[in-house]
């Protein structure tokens, strides 16, 4: 029979603790009908001290000689005594000396033995998880003709490497996907690995809407008769780099300026500028533009968005791009909010089965952390989001549903 402590025997089951203690009555030759009734406390008591609990005896009761039935069975089954206990205690007798004693601490290792393994388990998964978000975060270096260049920190989305070659080899690059993938920003980190940012100068970002006309794009002519450089002749000029955002939205023929910019011929007219009407391109000047659209005009869900030139979209063809949304990226903005995470990603999920016309994009991800680090819950966040949806819209996407399936 195993020893145990009374701090190991009040860490068992009460039932484990039964079993024990019928064991060691089998072994000394004593009944343990009385086993069953005892508390946990005086269970242990016997098992470490030998002491059974006190028991008052049933009053006595007179002796009276039964009176034989004519239909008693003349052949009576056995049945279990008082001194050997009840039919219960007689099975758990037989299973524990068939087991062994130390069954329990049998089990009390696998149990052990099992915990430890599903912990290394899970710390394993933790280490891939981990080694997945250095991977997004580690810098990038990019080398033009075997020269180092520039390396980029931080998050990067999937497409990084594919864009980067792309300017690298045309100097040309369109990027074409929905709503908050994260394509301006990821064009911002392509020009910063080339050396273009801001800070020197030599980067220009115009946004393209039917507001924007030809002069702004090649420059314009002042009442003094001084000539205003455009963003596009400027950036084309000296070798900036040029981010054209919403290129889907520039006015028709404002936009037949990009096919010189696009071109091979290496010149843009500027006729407002009277000393030098033509410019030449520069040998760093690169260029990429964004939309929402392939340039087939309006659609259903991005409005004010015309009909690009299909010379232009001639000059686009091998260096058109699709980004899509990164969950790598998403769950990384996510930061620890793992559920917030999954509560966006079955959202959008919901929106495109059941075509509402809702967008759940990346920028959702980063907000949502924010809220939930000010100690907002997911349905708070949500009933924000969903703010002004209709109830048709609500009733299909199942808001409900959605929060209960991510726990």
């Amino acid at each position: 029979m195993g020893d145990y402590s009374r701090s190991e025997l009040r860490a068992m089951r009460h039932s484990r603790i039964k079993k024990l203690a019928i064991a060691k009555c089998r072994q000394t030759s004593q009944a343990s009908s009385w086993v069953q009734s005892s508390k946990q406390d005086e269970l242990i008591e016997f098992l470490v001290e030998g002491k059974k609990p006190s028991q008052t005896p049933p009053p006595t009761m007179p002796e009276t000689t039964p009176t034989k039935s004519p239909y008693e069975n003349p052949n009576p089954s056995p049945q279990p005594s008082a001194s050997t206990g009840s039919l219960e205690d007689m099975l758990a007798d037989k299973v524990a000396e068939r087991l062994g004693d130390d069954i329990f601490k049998k089990t009390d290792g696998m149990r052990e033995a099992f915990i430890k393994a599903v912990a290394e388990e899970t710390e394993k998964m933790k280490t891939l998880v981990e080694d997945k978000m250095k991977d997004l975060q580690n810098p990038i270096y990019v080398k033009i003709n075997d020269v180092e260049v520039k390396k980029t920190d931080g998050l990067k989305h999937k497409q990084f490497p594919f864009v980067l070659e792309c300017l690298k080899h045309f100097k040309r690059v369109w990027l074409c996907g929905p709503s908050g993938t994260g394509k301006s920003y990821l064009i911002e980190q392509c020009a910063d690995a080339l050396g273009f940012n801001t800070g020197k100068d030599n980067y220009e970002y115009v946004k393209g809407s039917a507001g924007v006309t030809e002069s702004h794009l090649t420059g314009r002519m002042t009442f003094d008769g001084s000539f205003v450089d455009g963003m596009v002749s400027r950036a084309f000029r000296e070798g900036y780099f040029l981010t054209c955002d919403e290129f889907d939205g520039f006015d028709a023929n404002a936009g037949l300026v990009f096919n010189s910019v696009l071109d091979n011929q290496g010149v843009l007219s500027t006729p407002n500028n009277k000393n030098n009407p033509v410019a030449k391109k520069h040998d760093d000047f690169h260029i990429a533009v964004v939309s929402n659209t392939w340039g087939d005009g309006n659609d259903f869900e991005f409005a004010g968005r015309g009909q690009i030139d299909l010379a232009t979209l001639d000059r686009l063809q091998a260096v058109k791009i699709h980004v899509d949304y990164d969950k790598n990226v998403e769950r990384a903005l996510a930061g620890d909010f793992t559920d917030l995470a999954n509560v966006l990603w079955s959202l959008r999920d919901r929106c495109n089965q059941e075509h509402v016309r809702r967008t759940i994009s990346t920028r959702l991800f980063m907000d949502g952390q924010l809220w939930r680090l000010a100690g907002k819950s997911n349905k708070q966040f949500l009933d924000i989001v969903t703010t002004g949806w209709t109830k048709e819209e609500m009733s299909k996407v199942n808001i409900n549903q959605i929060l209960k399936e991510s726990k």
